[in-house]
């Protein structure tokens, strides 16, 4: 999942109030979800990185309300600036670039700064595959030339002022030191120089001073380097279409090789195909089309469409489908019968999960459902022991596998905050501890006065009707727990989980104010005595 957010005064003076009004019918049509607290945060799956700003949200319902459909290319065409060296090809052979004009920066600055990184986080891998260097071009002076220097006798001051050779700058600048291992050779590294021969930047490390960009850069280059011609290819119309929609004309050379044709590349799309996905194929095909930003025309078998560069999400018909059935609305396609093979049957671990459900709602708790991605910032106070990470995440905020279930169950509690106590919830759901996956039920009671009795008590009604009442509780110290306050459960001599009241540091971490009282059990132990 890939997150936006922005507060509710500056959404509206960026994207207007008209749009900020459409946000949540937008929602139902692309399928992003929304949360409103003291921030509007957009949740966006990961197979739409064109939406991934509010400027191209703004453009997507500029096109989809208003009619505004694309007639002209939105980037005009310039000669190359940029010459990629053979001494390039083992290291980091793929470089494209483009220009954007306008008015100063201003606000914007911080904007091109932070989806930038957020590029560089999503299709750059962490710039594994693709980085990108932001330049003043009044500064500066074409034609760019990308090669490999040695490290030893090429120096430079970085954009934060840090004066040295690029050996220096690998070993003891923050960003050296962070991303030095994606450069291959051992005694030469990669920058671009401009006519002068000075360094502009030193992909994918680093940028220099002499082009750093500010607020009142109004003429700016962009380098795209990598080893991945997809991810930089794709990164370069990300990036430039961003700089349309926030008002700046966009110049980007021919593009050779296999992505000569990306921008306005065109599918056809037969009336058959649309049936067979959809159902049924809709009168106004053409303009549902349209409304999603494509070009669109009929032809003898069906249609042609054209597909803007920065839709790097199609592949193919069926995502062209995707987005007729999104704009046409899902609740009005007819529903049909499906034709199945067999008949299923339920699956055993469900039965027993519906049980303990049962028994906890049967008491006035509310079950709920919490994400089994999160940061590693999300459980900074409770000690992660997953040992899980994504390799290739599209956000930070959702790259490792949850260890245990109580810091969502307190995120809820924190997005809640203006509900009246008690709160009472659960979540039955799958966790990863130490590379091995488990089942844990976790029972979560928040109040004014939420002590060890109240959560007790609950445990030990469900595990009488569950494991029987061959249990105990060994009192121990946990940083999660208050000390004296909290124990491990064993259910027949077997270490089965935690209950206790809950250490204020953590739960006031997560914005809770009032004390909280919680158990988190392997439902292994409990299914083994379910009859």
């Amino acid at each position: 999942m890939v997150v936006i957010r922005n507060t509710k005064q500056n959404l509206i003076n960026d994207i207007g109030k008209n749009y900020f009004s459409k946000l949540y019918d937008f929602a139902g049509i692309i399928g992003y979800s929304i949360e409103e607290d003291e921030e509007i945060k957009l949740e966006f799956n990961p197979d739409r990185p064109d939406l991934f700003s509010f400027y191209a949200l703004k453009s997507a319902m500029k096109i989809f309300y208003d009619g505004d459909y694309p007639i002209k290319p939105a980037l005009h065409k310039m000669e190359s600036l940029l010459k990629v060296d053979k001494s390039m090809e083992s290291e980091r052979p793929f470089a494209m670039s483009f220009i954007a004009r306008g008015k100063p920066l201003g606000k914007y600055y911080k904007h091109i700064i932070d989806y930038q990184e957020r590029l560089h986080d999503t299709a750059g891998k962490s710039r594994k595959k693709m980085a990108i260097g932001i330049h003043d071009m009044d500064k500066i002076t074409p034609p760019f030339k990308f090669i490999m220097k040695r490290k030893k006798e090429i120096s430079f001051t970085t954009y934060d002022n840090f004066h040295g050779t690029a050996e220096e700058i690998l070993v003891n600048h923050d960003k050296g030191k962070q991303y030095g291992n994606l450069i291959k050779s051992k005694t030469s590294v990669p920058v671009i120089l401009d006519s002068a021969g000075d360094v502009l930047s030193m992909p994918p490390i680093i940028n220099g001073i002499k082009s750093r960009i500010g607020e009142n850069t109004s003429n700016i280059f962009f380098d795209i380097t990598g080893t991945d011609y997809n991810a930089v290819l794709h990164a370069l119309y990300l990036f430039a279409y961003e700089m349309t929609f926030i008002g700046y004309s966009v110049s980007i050379p021919e593009i050779t090789g296999k992505g000569k044709k990306y921008d306005w590349r065109e599918i056809n799309l037969s009336r058959g195909e649309i049936k067979k996905v959809m159902g049924i194929e809709p009168e106004s095909t053409v303009m549902l089309l349209r409304k999603m930003g494509y070009r669109c025309e009929i032809a003898s078998n069906g249609y042609h469409v054209k597909v803007p560069g920065n839709r790097i999400d199609v592949m193919g018909p069926v995502d062209l489908i995707e987005d007729i059935a999104k704009a046409y609305g899902y609740d009005n396609i007819e529903e049909k019968m499906l034709v199945t093979s067999g008949t299923g049957y339920p699956y055993i671990d469900n039965d027993y999960n519906r049980i303990i459900s049962d028994i906890l709602i049967s008491l006035n708790y509310q079950e709920v459902k919490t994400f089994v991605l999160n940061s590693g910032e999300f459980y900074r106070d409770t000690g992660y022991a997953g040992n899980v990470n994504i390799e290739n995440p599209k956000s930070l905020d959702y790259s490792i596998i949850r260890d245990k279930i109580f810091p969502g169950l307190l995120n809820i509690l924190s997005i809640n905050r203006r509900r009246s106590l008690p709160v009472k919830i659960f979540e039955i759901g799958d966790v990863i501890v130490s590379g091995i996956q488990e089942s844990h039920l976790c029972i979560l009671f928040n109040n004014s006065r939420a002590s060890y009795s109240d959560i007790y008590s609950v445990m030990e009604y469900l595990i009488s009707r569950t494991a029987g009442r061959n249990f105990r509780v060994d009192q121990a110290e946990m940083p999660e727990m208050i000390k004296g306050r909290g124990g491990k459960i064993i259910i027949n001599d077997i270490y089965s989980g935690v209950i206790g009241e809950m250490n204020p540091a953590v739960f006031t971490n997560f914005g809770v104010q009032n004390p909280v009282a919680f158990v988190e059990i392997n439902l292994e132990s409990l299914f083994s005595g379910i009859k």
